[in-house]
């Protein structure tokens, strides 16, 4: 069946015959390759008894059964119709990360492309844009100063209007205002965040085993190689390591601009001083208060001059300091789901509209076609409610 629907496609583009098999089997080596997987994983990962069968496939000895091509494809995280389709495929564009994980990089890295490019087509589906573009900012990041970054970063609160709590509004700003694509995943105590901006637009993939407050941080500190996109020379990156030392130091100040204005932290510090001194639990219920780690809030506090650099690093290598601060995390904990709500959201939509087949929807949540409602339920989404009831409106 798959080899006369290529055949079919050909002839009506005009386009010459491709051999099939060889198509397929090189395509499937490529991208295992670009993942860094053995044919033994491959294997493993489909379902395949031997490595030996892959090994036939990739040198188009054997013939794929169609329910073979849909464990392939989700293996290497691919789309069908790109295994299928007679042009080679792009490369993946570049993942700007500031700390990689451990394990395989590029698995993860091909999963979270492919993640943004469904999302995007759920966005198409959907109908839905962003209100407003992200903004971008061409800037010489070899000679920019912090002091430069955290006045960006006050810019930048300024225009996303944030509030004076920007870590309470952020998130919601990016996807609801800007369109950014937000993704989790547990990336170890090794991996952080990473970003990207690429044809499905812009894009955050988050280390969903970190605290919450340390995640806001992250954010902010990945919105700026968001809004300075452009400006990274990412080949260079690769190769020098001083300046990419420094873009990631820059990106830190602004997020510490961004996530914790001066003059509403220095009035929140202030209301806590007694007789010239501030007590433990004050710092951190300030940090609390602003969504950041006490890390973040005590070097901020040293920037802005109302600590000591001594005092600061004194707070951090104190045990009793940093038992205290543990001791409030727990209650306050969130970890995000494993996909995204508002991803969730514009699946069950463009399968409401008939825009979206229920093994697609399957496939989108990660979940069998047995399972879907118990997975939509998690999400207060049930499928076998009717939610296309017309709603008049008039103008007033």
């Amino acid at each position: 069946m798959l080899y006369y629907e290529l055949i079919k496609y050909n002839l009506e583009r005009r386009q010459p015959i491709v051999n099939l098999r060889e198509l397929l089997g090189k395509r499937i080596r490529d991208a295992r390759v670009q993942l860094a997987l053995t044919q033994e994983d491959l294997a493993k990962q489909v379902g395949f008894p031997v490595a030996q069968i892959i090994s036939q496939i990739e040198r188009g000895q054997r013939e794929i059964k169609a329910w073979e091509l849909v464990k392939l494809a989700q293996a290497l995280r691919f789309d069908i119709a790109d295994l299928l389709a007679t042009e080679e495929p792009a490369p993946h564009p570049e993942i700007l990360w500031r700390e990689s994980p451990k394990g395989n990089k590029k698995l993860i890295e091909a999963e979270f492309i492919q993640r943004c490019q469904q999302y995007a087509l759920l966005e198409h589906l959907c109908e839905i844009s962003a209100q407003q573009s992200l903004p971008s900012r061409d800037i010489n990041l070899a000679s920019m100063s912090f002091s430069d970054a955290e006045d960006f970063g006050d810019e930048i609160r300024a225009q996303f209007k944030l509030g004076v709590r920007p870590a309470a509004s952020l998130l919601t700003n990016l996807e609801a205002t800007y369109g950014v694509k937000l993704w989790y995943r547990n990336l170890g105590e090794e991996g952080s965040a990473a970003s990207i901006v690429a044809h499905f637009g812009a894009a955050i993939l988050m280390n969903s085993s970190e605290a919450p407050w340390r995640r806001n941080f992250n954010f902010g500190h990945e919105v700026f190689h968001l809004l300075t996109w452009q400006s990274i020379p990412m080949q260079l990156l690769q190769k020098d390591a001083a300046l990419k030392d420094k873009i990631e130091k820059l990106a830190s100040a602004f997020a510490s601009s961004l996530l914790l204005p001066g003059d509403e932290l220095k009035l929140a510090f202030e209301r806590h001083i007694k007789d010239g001194k501030i007590d433990y639990t004050d710092i951190i219920g300030i940090a609390r208060e602003f969504d950041v780690s006490t890390s973040a809030l005590l070097y901020r506090l040293r920037g802005l001059r109302l600590l000591k650099k001594e005092t600061v690093q004194s707070l951090l290598d104190d045990p009793a300091f940093r038992a205290l601060d543990r001791a409030t995390i727990r209650p306050l904990w969130w970890t995000p789901p494993e996909i995204p709500e508002r991803f969730v959201r514009l699946a069950f939509t463009a399968y409401q509209k008939g825009k979206l087949s229920r093994a697609r929807l399957a496939q989108f949540l990660n979940t069998s076609l047995i399972d879907l409602t118990d997975t939509l339920l998690e999400y207060g989404l049930d499928d076998r409610e009717d939610y296309k009831t017309d709603i008049s409106t008039t103008r007033c």
